[in-house]
């Protein structure tokens, strides 16, 4: 009788988990729930093509990783994608991984998706060699993503003197590239990234500009259309930090330096600053890492 007059034990306790379900979803949970909100998930790839002459069949293939942000450490070896990977870049409207892969592969060359629970490799159409380009096989590397969908990616093939770099634009849902050639800058070892406001930067590796003279290194702001640079920033000291992605944190752009055709020496995780042109080394990470990619 006595507990018909209130709510039982059973009862409180579910309508206390209910209120706390609720509480944890507006994010007035305490500070587990607010670290959680915070929690940065960044994806990598091992594995260089390293093939033993150039555009020969490469000689690795990737496996996908998950990485601690503040560190560069490896949490965890997610899986092999099946497939050589140069280029990682994650679609914040589909929430897909999405992947270029090397001009030496010899299973597929062209654009996968990535399964994030297992690394295994998807082509988005395994009839689309190549970008669906036509003639010889193009080493498109390093896409990019910006918030509407927008893919973009990079090569420095050269088929001639004279003839600069070129710039590409890839539908994803066909994996079929336009190019844009003879964008006006050389580069190499670069990375391709939209950083938090759209804008889209090309970070360049390091280079001596004279025969005896200083180590420079540029970080060229895009045309996101033409891939025509817009500006240019000097970036100090001077540090490869090829094939990286902004932090949406903090806007920072983290890439990779790398002894490129050498997967035994260590391979630092490098973070730029696009607007006061300064690098900082956050630390080493995994041999061979080749990739960087963050979700946002």
């Amino acid at each position: 009788r006595e507990r018909s007059k209130g709510l039982t034990m059973n009862t409180r306790w579910k309508l206390l988990s209910a209120c706390a379900l609720v509480l944890g979803g507006l994010g007035v949970g305490g500070a587990h729930s607010a670290t959680a909100a915070r929690e940065q998930v960044l994806y990598g790839t091992t594995g260089a093509c390293n093939n033993a002459v150039p555009g020969g069949p490469c000689t690795q293939k990737s496996e996908l990783v998950q990485l601690d942000p503040a560190t560069g450490a490896v949490l965890l070896d997610i899986g092999p994608v099946g497939y050589t990977v140069n280029g990682l870049a994650w679609d914040r409207r589909s929430r897909r991984l999405y992947a270029s892969t090397a001009i030496g592969d010899v299973g597929f060359h062209g654009l996968i998706t990535i399964d994030t629970r297992t690394g295994a490799g998807t082509p988005v159409d395994s009839l689309v060699h190549n970008f669906g380009l036509a003639g010889p096989d193009s080493p498109i590397h390093s896409i990019a993503i910006d918030r509407r969908g927008h893919m973009v990616a990079w090569y420095d093939e050269k088929p001639g003197p004279g003839v600069t770099d070129t710039f590409v634009t890839i539908d994803q849902r066909t994996g079929v590239a336009t190019e844009f050639p003879n964008t006006g800058i050389d580069t190499a070892q670069n990375g391709i990234a939209f950083d938090e406001d759209g804008r889209l930067w090309n970070i360049d590796t390091t280079r001596r500009l004279t025969l005896g003279g200083p180590l420079v290194q540029s970080a060229f702001r895009l045309d996101p259309s033409t891939g025509v640079p817009i500006k240019s920033v000097a970036l100090t000291p001077p540090t490869p930090a090829a094939l990286g992605d902004f932090n949406p944190e903090n806007d920072r752009y983290y890439g990779l330096n790398f002894t490129s055709f050498s997967p035994g020496t260590p391979t630092f995780v490098v973070i730029v600053n696009v607007r006061t042109g300064t690098v900082v080394t956050l630390g080493q990470t995994a041999d061979n890492l080749h990739t960087l990619a963050f979700v946002k």
